[in-house]
């Protein structure tokens, strides 16, 4: 059994006999104090596993106030050691959540017993906080919304990105239904179908719902729900991404333009591409190629024009291309992008 342990204890006797007790358990006692203060700068200092905990100490704090202390400033699990056995004292210290509770005069074995069984839930418990930490951190850089939610589809945890495309903070969103933080419908004022628990257990992705905020203002999102279990497989809550649709219809334009001019220019059809106007803003090499014409000679004229210009190459065999059955003349589609 190796570990760092802190023993608080103001009775020197004690403290002395507990720190020979777990040498020779083979453990390191990195420090011995007897108030609170003590124990605070010994734990900054040596940042123990473990404090072994006497509950009434001196100074203006005793044992359970500064085993909070420790536990919130530097996340020190404690062990209590006490005289007092009484239902008060149990319950004061119930609350503080210790990893173990020795009534004095206790044995060499149990001291030994509590200690391993302490030692390993705190190696467990900080690989656990560090995993957190490393999810928040994550989530914290993340330029989409991530949301954690209950089985109930109450917010549990949500990041920066969240907040900013939802337009309530964590604090103010934590505990509440997830459709009180996400307003979201369509053009039908239709919400999406989420958080509704599957058999199959498979991702849920909706594309193009307008996000409401509090303020007043929108933003078109998309939206992925992944259903949760726990080590049983029961449900156990959802993650919910929102992400920006801007970039995604933005992209989506960019790819039709470019499928679309493809098409144009591939095609083995003469064609010409009109505005509103009705002139001539593109050509294909089908065109150009059989007839000879250059692009520069046809771009930004009408039809009609065409139809009168003096080269008969122009005015018969391309407008004759172009006129024949069969032919496609393109209109330009605009895109538009919120």
């Amino acid at each position: 059994m190796k570990g760092k342990i802190l023993i608080v204890e103001d009775e020197p006797i004690v403290a002395l006999d507990l720190h020979q007790e777990i040498l020779q358990m083979g453990c390191d006692v990195v420090g011995v104090a007897e108030s609170a203060d003590e124990a605070l700068l010994a734990v900054s200092a040596c940042r123990p596993d473990l404090a072994l905990m006497d509950i009434r100490i001196v100074g203006s704090m005793d044992g359970i106030q500064t085993a909070r202390l420790l536990s919130s400033l530097y996340g020190t699990p404690s062990i209590f050691l006490t005289s007092y056995s009484d239902e008060t004292t149990i319950a004061r210290a119930a609350r503080a959540m210790p990893y173990g509770y020795l009534t004095k005069p206790f044995q060499s074995g149990e001291l030994k017993a509590t200690l391993q069984v302490a030692l390993h839930k705190a190696k467990l418990d900080a690989r656990q906080n560090a995993a957190h930490h490393t999810m928040a951190r994550t989530m914290d850089g993340m330029r989409e919304g991530v949301l954690l939610l209950s089985a109930e589809g109450r917010v549990l945890l949500m990041n920066p990105a969240a907040e900013v495309l939802s337009g309530w903070t964590m604090l103010q969103a934590k505990g509440k239904l997830m459709t009180e933080i996400l307003k979201l419908s369509d053009s039908n004022h239709r919400s999406p179908k989420l958080l509704e628990h599957r058999e199959d257990a498979v991702a849920v992705e909706e594309f193009g719902w307008t996000l409401s905020q509090p303020g007043g203002g929108s933003t078109l999102v998309d939206i992925s729900q992944t259903q949760l279990a726990n080590y049983e497989g029961q449900h156990d809550g959802f993650v919910v991404t929102v992400r920006d649709a801007a970039q995604r219809v933005r992209t989506q334009a960019i790819e039709e333009t470019l499928d679309e001019a493809h098409s144009f220019d591939q095609t083995p059809t003469a064609m010409v591409q009109l505005d509103d106007d009705g002139r001539i803003v593109r050509v294909n090499e089908a065109l150009l190629h059989d007839t000879g014409v250059k692009a520069e000679s046809v771009l930004g004229r009408t039809l009609t024009g065409l139809s009168m210009d003096p080269d008969p190459r122009i005015a018969k065999q391309l407008m004759h291309m172009l006129l024949q059955a069969g032919t496609f003349m393109a209109t330009p589609r605009p895109h538009s992008v919120n």
